[in-house]
């Protein structure tokens, strides 16, 4: 009886010990989130600090990623409500990643654009917006998973890609879908 009681016990003791390596552990993961999650922050903050917000009617393909609101995207790059479909509304071609703030990939998408940006600078205008604080454009473009970019150009079909590109197959599909007559 004592020898059944006592591996009770030391198997007890064996569970809260793995209990507390796995909590552990998972603060350990906390803090890598929280890090990643600051930085993604910095990120954005700093596309906002470079002054990218983009000028009523300025279509001028700067070579800096510019961050929309939803009604910017509607103004500028399609209405939602067209009985006609989505058109284009610019005359440059252009570029619109949905992200999400707490999105890895949207993330790695991100320094991706900023580092094409000024390749394309006179050619392409690169987008931003946020997936989680446009609802609209969400639903009317199906969006289901992201990254997801989106192509316009102007008179042209509206292509789209989802999930995260390297820097050569995203410049081979803005070459191919947007540069290309």
């Amino acid at each position: 009886m004592k020898i059944q009681m006592k591996s009770q016990v030391l198997l007890i003791m064996m569970m809260m010990v793995s209990l507390t390596i796995s909590c552990g552990s998972s603060n350990v993961s906390n803090v890598e989130n929280q890090v990643s999650e600051d930085s993604q922050t910095d990120d954005y903050a700093l596309l906002k600090e470079q002054n990218t917000q983009p000028k009523k009617n300025d279509e001028t393909p700067s070579g800096k990623v510019i961050l929309l609101t939803e009604k910017e995207f509607i103004e500028r790059i399609t209405a939602l409500d067209n009985p006609k479909g989505f058109q284009y509304l610019g005359h440059t071609p252009c570029i619109v990643e949905l992200y999400a703030d707490w999105c890895k990939p949207c993330i790695l998408l991100s320094h991706v654009l900023n580092d094409l940006a000024p390749e394309y600078k006179d050619k392409v205008i690169f987008y931003k917006l946020n997936s989680d604080r446009a609802p609209e454009v969400v639903k009317a473009f199906n969006v289901i998973s992201i990254p997801k970019v989106l192509y316009f150009k102007p008179h042209g079909k509206i292509s789209s890609t989802v999930g995260y590109l390297s820097r050569e197959e995203l410049r081979k599909m803005i070459d191919d879908l947007l540069l290309k007559p």
